[in-house]
Order: C-alpha cells, then sequence, then structure tokens
C-alpha cells in the first residue's frame, strides 16, 4: 500500500514537471515570438458587435444548453432541482473550470450543492463522470472526423481509419463493461448514472444531442471572436481548430491552458493560412473570450450569493 502511495505520488509529481515546462516554454515562445507591434494595432480594431454581442451570446446560450443536459441527467436520476438555481450553480463552476487543469473545476458544483444539501456526492460525482465521458467522446470523435477527411493532413487516411475504429471499439467495450457492473458495489453506484443513460434510449439521445449542441455553440463563440478581427475560415476548419486545439489544452493540464492554447491556435491558424500576425493575435482574442465567459460567471455570483444569504436551500427530491 505504501509502495502504490509512492508510485502515485511520483506520477503526479511528474506530470506537475512535464505541465512546468510546458508551460515555460511555450509562455517563452509567447513572449519572444509573438508579434506584439502588429497585434495590438490589430487588436484595436476588434468589431464589437461580434465580440460582445454574438461572442457573450453563445456563452449564456452555451450555459444553458449545458445546464438542460443536467438538469436532464439528474432527472434521470430522480434527481429534481430547480433549474434557475442549478443554472446559477452550473454557471459559477462552468466558468471556474476555465481556469483550472483538465477543467476539473466543473466539478465545483457538486460540492456547492452538497454544501445546501440539495444532492449527494457520490451520485452528484458520477453525473458529473458521465457529462465528462460524453463530453470526451463527442470532441473525439468531432475532431477525428476533421482528421479523416482531410481538413488536417497530419496523418494518412489508412491511419486515420485505423484510430477511428480503435477508439470506437475502445467506446464500445467500455459502454459493455459499464452496463455489467453490478449496482452493489462502490464502482457501480459510481457509474450508476452513466449506465442508466446508456440503458434508457430517450435520455441518451437527449443528452447527446445537447452535448453536441453545446460544443457547436462553442464553435460558433471560437467563429464570431476570429471574425471580430477579420479572420474567416470555413466551418469544418474551424471544427477541426476548436476541438483539436481543445484536447490538447486539456491534456497539456495546465491551468487555463495557458501559453499552450495560444501557440496552438496560432499555429493552427497559419497552417489554414492566415497571416502570422493576424494568427497570433486570433490566439489571443480566443484568451480574451475566455476572459469574457469569467466576467460573465463572476456576475453570476451576485443572485447565487443573494440565494444563499437569503437561507434559500436547494431541494432535491430524490425518489
Amino acid at each position: 500500500m505504501k509502495h502504490l502511495s509512492q508510485k502515485i505520488k511520483y506520477k503526479k509529481l511528474l506530470s506537475m514537471t512535464v505541465s512546468a515546462v510546458i508551460f515555460f516554454l511555450c509562455a517563452y515562445y509567447v513572449v519572444n515570438n509573438f508579434q506584439w507591434r502588429a497585434i495590438f494595432p490589430l487588436l484595436s480594431q476588434v468589431d464589437l458587435k461580434w465580440f460582445l454581442g454574438a461572442g457573450a451570446g453563445s456563452i449564456l446560450f452555451y450555459w444553458l444548453i449545458r445546464t438542460a443536459r443536467w438538469f436532464v441527467l439528474l432527472k434521470a436520476a430522480d434527481i429534481h432541482i430547480d433549474f434557475y438555481r442549478l443554472y446559477l450553480v452550473g454557471v459559477i463552476s462552468m466558468a471556474f473550470a476555465i481556469v483550472t487543469p483538465f477543467q476539473s473545476g466543473e466539478a465545483v458544483k457538486v460540492e456547492l450543492l452538497k454544501k445546501v444539501g440539495a444532492l449527494d456526492r457520490i451520485p452528484g460525482y458520477g453525473i458529473f463522470m458521465t457529462e465528462r465521458i460524453l463530453d470526451l467522446i463527442i470532441v473525439l470523435l468531432m475532431a477525428l472526423i476533421c482528421l479523416l477527411f482531410g481538413v488536417v493532413k497530419y496523418l494518412d487516411r489508412w491511419t486515420m481509419f485505423a484510430a477511428v475504429a480503435l477508439i470506437l471499439i475502445c467506446i464500445t467495450v467500455f459502454f459493455l463493461i459499464i452496463r455489467r457492473t453490478s449496482p452493489g458495489n462502490a464502482v457501480g453506484r459510481f457509474f450508476q448514472p452513466f449506465n442508466q443513460c446508456v440503458k434508457n434510449g430517450r435520455v441518451l439521445t437527449i443528452v447527446v444531442s445537447l452535448t453536441i449542441a453545446s460544443w457547436f455553440i462553442i464553435i460558433l463563440g471560437w467563429y464570431a471572436s476570429l471574425r471580430s478581427i477579420a479572420i474567416s475560415i470555413n466551418f469544418p476548419e474551424m471544427v477541426a481548430l476548436t476541438t483539436i486545439t481543445t484536447l490538447i489544452s486539456i491534456l497539456s493540464l495546465i491551468p487555463g491552458a495557458l501559453g499552450i492554447s495560444e501557440v496552438s491556435i496560432s499555429s493552427f491558424l497559419v497552417y489554414f493560412q492566415q497571416d502570422i500576425p493576424l494568427a497570433q493575435t486570433g490566439a489571443l482574442i480566443i484568451r480574451l473570450y475566455g476572459v469574457m465567459a469569467l466576467i460573465l460567471g463572476f456576475i453570476h455570483l451576485l443572485p447565487f450569493w443573494k440565494l444563499i444569504r437569503a437561507g434559500k436551500q436547494m431541494p432535491a427530491n430524490v425518489d
């Protein structure tokens, strides 16, 4: 047991070290290689109708869709929470996720609901894991489809066919294992919400549709942000840019994907034949899009704390 604990500690230390090295290399690259004299004038010409109007609208719409997905999953587990209160908790946690490694900060919504007696920890984290699994599957498939159809030509087509087939097999095996897991043990209880989702065709269809819709809203939000500085790329390229760079940012384990996001987005935009200064400005406007989401999330703290200070609970009727 002690040996296992040390092994876990070393792995954490190694991942932190690798993340720190990646961060400093990317930060050094951004500071020294971004063409700041050309970038600042480009940023000063931002079209606010696209950035603040369409960009902010996409964030709010995204939060509503994600809340609807969470609402459906909770209801499938016989947990009923008022949509508005669920929305407030969800917004705060999704805003917090922007600045945490692996976007793990979204899990704070489980703790917030537990704090007010609306949700137990095990089913809460089980439902959160269900959301994460669905996100990972959808984003992976969207990214692979873009690669498969040659939007980004890094790998040959047969390699991509093999990768897609392998991922689909892994997903199928995972689904089969979860379906056969007994709800009597701890693992079964934890994955019970996911199991219920998989077994209920109606619920699965709804949550998958909402997951796909939410990612398309993010893609449109990125498009609006880039359009605000006169970057225009076609829709398949936009899907590839959003999904692949998001996966890179998440896997980097760097809080907020600082540095790695700017390098990966600007590199993709250059690959899509944008001028280097404009591509680097595009990476920074996407960073500002994330900052805007943080500000909007912070604004939602006001009604949330008003509910808490008023002593209003968020009751859940668990049948």
